[in-house]
């Protein structure tokens, strides 16, 4: 009987802190550095990264209110799905924090366990 191996790809990366690169981290704490670098990210911008890496905000600029807090969740979930060890979002929240800025909040369920995430997006 043949059995499919499939490999896990590693989790552990370097450590951002203040634009820097500071040591490694590994499985839940690399997760949400990942997910917070995708967040970051516009999407088709810089060459280094593929047309499947990065969060496509650019298109919300200057939209009416109702449209971006309606299309967020979205914009988002979509972001992330390309990551194969994400498991599952949800509790998804978009509040208006002051004229130009949304919080966005929302689980993120991963193979190595939960993260909650919290990311200011200026509109």
């Amino acid at each position: 009987m043949d059995e499919e191996i499939l490999a896990q790809i590693p989790s552990r990366t370097y450590r951002l802190q203040n634009g820097r690169i500071a040591g490694w981290i590994d499985e839940l704490a690399a997760m949400r550095q990942a997910i917070e670098k995708v967040l970051h990210t516009e999407r088709f911008t810089w060459l280094i990264y593929t047309d499947n890496y990065g969060v496509e905000l650019k298109n919300l600029l200057g939209e009416e209110l109702d449209l971006v807090m309606a299309e967020m969740e979205r914009i988002v979930r979509e972001a992330l799905s390309v990551d194969e060890r994400i498991i599952e979002i949800e509790n998804f929240q978009v509040t208006q924090e002051s004229r130009d800025t949304l919080l966005v909040s929302f689980f993120v369920t991963t193979i190595f366990g939960s993260i909650q995430m919290e990311q200011e997006v200026g509109i």
